[in-house]
């Protein structure tokens, strides 16, 4: 399997135009490319791609109510540049 893995982090790095520093980053891309298609399970997380994590849509419980923007409108202590 090792052999595979280094094909594929090989093909990486050539696609990608020869770039130094990013042999970990290929060789653990096709090291999952790889398991992947041994146990059929298609890798569907990455790190280079946030986790999959989405920013909060507008209107969402997690953003900062319209308020918040108006001058004025926060107390001391409720930026987190103030809580240093």
């Amino acid at each position: 399997m090792d052999d595979e893995i280094r094909k594929a982090a090989y093909k990486r790095w050539e696609d990608e135009g020869h770039p130094e520093g990013q042999h970990e980053r290929h060789w653990r891309e096709a090291e999952e490319e790889v398991r992947s298609k041994s146990t059929g399970v298609p890798q569907t997380w990455s790190s280079d791609h946030g986790g999959g994590v989405n920013p909060p849509s507008e209107g969402s419980a997690l953003s900062e109510p319209s308020s918040a923007n108006e001058p004025g409108s926060l107390k001391p202590g409720e930026l987190a540049s103030e809580n240093k």
